[in-house]
């Protein structure tokens, strides 16, 4: 995976601060892969409670700022259908965690 420490609980502070305590964020795309150079940072939020669109412009606004890097974020909402695109992601996405 190609964050840092820092970069990961970043991702994951910011998002919960948005989405909720109870949010699950993964990473999925080229960021899991350790031989590729650059690209965004592709994630999946699952939060306890509905995100709107608005919500999520300001996570990723947030985030590309904090993280000087582009970020694209999809949400699944709680009771929303998945869509193929979400469990094409889901298959290869990786539950980022906070660590010291």
């Amino acid at each position: 995976m190609r964050l840092t420490t820092e970069q990961i609980n970043t991702i994951v502070t910011t998002c919960r601060a948005f989405a909720g305590e109870g949010a699950l964020v993964w990473l999925y795309g080229s960021r899991l892969d350790d031989t590729r150079h650059g690209g965004d940072i592709d994630l999946l939020i699952e939060p306890q409670e509905s995100v709107n669109l608005l919500l999520r412009a300001r996570i990723k606004t947030r985030l590309e700022q904090t993280l000087s890097l582009p970020v694209d974020v999809m949400v699944k909402n709680p009771g929303t259908p998945e869509n193929p695109f979400l469990s094409i992601a889901r298959t290869q996405a990786k539950l980022l965690e906070i660590t010291t």
